[in-house]
């Protein structure tokens, strides 16, 4: 059985944080549902989340962070990405950057064709504090499930299967409530901002702020 941390217990989130920072492919919750990561600088630990979930390498991951100071280490920080921070972060919108010329992240995180990230800065205290943590304040924030099979909102939810090949899993006594996957918005190109998937924060919410019709 995979070993077990949690959230309300200090020690046992430093002990979960070393894990990711020696390496480990983990299992947490978030604000939206269940995630499975790594260390977003890590290399070796992204490929292996790849294989972990038979996901294509083709396809980037999406990082979390806890905070904008931290975003500005890695990504251009726009007027427009300034007012959806304000809006909406802390929260379920994952937002689309471009990337630093000196950016640390592994090339899993990157959309090679436009240089470009999709970042997110989690409404959950126990995520944040997790990934304060950390020796690179960058997690990978993919879902926890195998690639092509539903997301998890719920713990019971995650394939079993999904446990045995990772080495380590973050409990929390109380969940918020989970409305799905967060809603992402790209708008590494302000002439051109798009909705890149409709999630758990919805359409109208956000189109007025990206002068969408």
């Amino acid at each position: 059985m995979v070993d077990s941390y949690q959230c309300e217990c200090l020690e046992s989130l430093r002990s979960f944080a070393k894990i990711v920072d020696d390496g480990g492919v983990v299992i947490y919750p978030t604000d939206t549902v269940y995630g499975i990561g790594c260390d977003a600088t890590n290399e070796n630990s992204i490929i292996r989340l790849y294989q972990i979930k038979n996901r294509p390498l083709n396809k980037s991951l999406p990082i979390l962070t806890h905070s904008v100071e931290e975003v500005d280490k890695i990504a251009i920080i726009t007027p427009l990405a300034k007012e959806l921070f304000k809006l909406f972060w802390p929260g379920q919108l994952t937002i689309v950057l471009k990337v630093k010329a000196l950016s640390r992240l592994s090339k899993y995180t990157l959309n090679l064709a436009n240089n470009s990230v999709a970042i997110r800065i989690p409404d959950d205290m126990c995520i944040q504090e997790l990934i304060k943590m950390t020796r690179s304040k960058l997690l990978i924030g993919t879902s926890a499930n195998f690639s092509n099979s539903p997301s998890s909102r719920r713990f019971i939810e995650i394939d079993p299967k999904l446990f045995t090949k990772c080495d380590a899993v973050l409990t929390k006594e109380t969940l918020m409530e989970s409305k799905g996957e967060s809603t992402i918005v790209d708008i590494s190109n302000e002439t051109n901002p798009q909705i890149i998937r409709l999630g758990s924060l919805s359409k109208d919410k956000i189109v007025k702020v990206l002068n969408l019709n």
